[in-house]
């Protein structure tokens, strides 16, 4: 078989016009869409990789807030148990000073309560001995008793200490003119034991005085003798009395 020289190199020639023709027509533009959609998916492969970059941050950052978030909430929470145990603690300590001041207040009324009705019984009884008292000796006054009264007065008036003779002397001077010393006895004194107070009392007055005499069986037994503002007394009326304003106001 011998070679056909210019059909072989026509070959040559249609497979190169046809290789060019394909690498014109096919291939530069099938490259240039590969090339195209190569560029397109890493485009959007790098998009893709920015926006899960970017979601991943925003993970990170809604989990970092988050992690704030609870952290600020558990100590908000630790901060209201705190101040709610403060309060509880404050509260209990006002419920238990109002309630020591409420039982203090009540032992004060209920000793003031107590003092009241010792009080009350106490001037009960010292009413009922005063009574007893006052019964037993307006059986026991007599004449002879208001005697012995009158002449334990006259020693006393003798013997009057400095301070109650310069009253005594300050309430006679003090008297008017006409004036009279009002004497009075639970019984009738005898003409001796009139001249003795009337001698008695002007000496410890410091001057001569006018005397006025009367009986007054409400005295039970003794004299009271009243020297302007001055009131001189020995008599058990005027001595039971007074005990019982010391019981009464004690």
């Amino acid at each position: 078989m011998q070679l056909d020289w210019t059909t072989f190199i026509l070959e040559i020639v249609n497979f190169l016009v046809l290789v060019w023709i394909l690498q014109r027509f096919l291939y530069r533009p099938m490259l240039a869409l590969l090339d195209a959609r190569q560029q397109r998916i890493s485009e959007q492969t790098e998009r893709a990789e920015q926006l899960q970059a970017e979601a991943e941050a925003l993970q990170s950052q809604y989990q970092a807030r988050l992690a704030d978030w609870q952290q600020q909430q558990e100590a908000a929470r630790r901060a209201l148990d705190e101040e709610l145990a403060q309060l509880r603690s404050s509260e209990l300590a006002a419920l238990q000073k109002t309630l020591a001041d409420e039982e203090a207040k009540f032992r004060v009324r209920n000793q003031a309560a107590t003092a009241t009705r010792e009080a009350a019984l106490v001037r009960e009884a010292a009413g009922k001995a005063y009574a007893q008292t006052a019964a037993m000796l307006q059986r026991l006054a007599s004449p002879a008793l208001t005697s012995a009264i009158v002449d334990i007065f006259l020693e006393d008036l003798r013997q009057l200490p400095e301070p109650e003779q310069a009253a005594l002397h300050k309430a006679a001077a003090g008297l008017i003119t006409a004036s009279a010393v009002e004497i009075a006895s639970a019984h009738a004194l005898s003409n001796a034991e009139q001249v003795g107070l009337t001698q008695t009392l002007s000496a410890a007055s410091g001057q001569a005085l006018s005397f006025k005499f009367a009986t007054d069986p409400a005295l039970i037994a003794g004299v009271r003798a009243v020297v302007g503002e001055c009131q001189l007394h020995a008599n058990l009326a005027d001595e039971l009395a007074f005990f019982r304003r010391q019981i009464n106001h004690d």
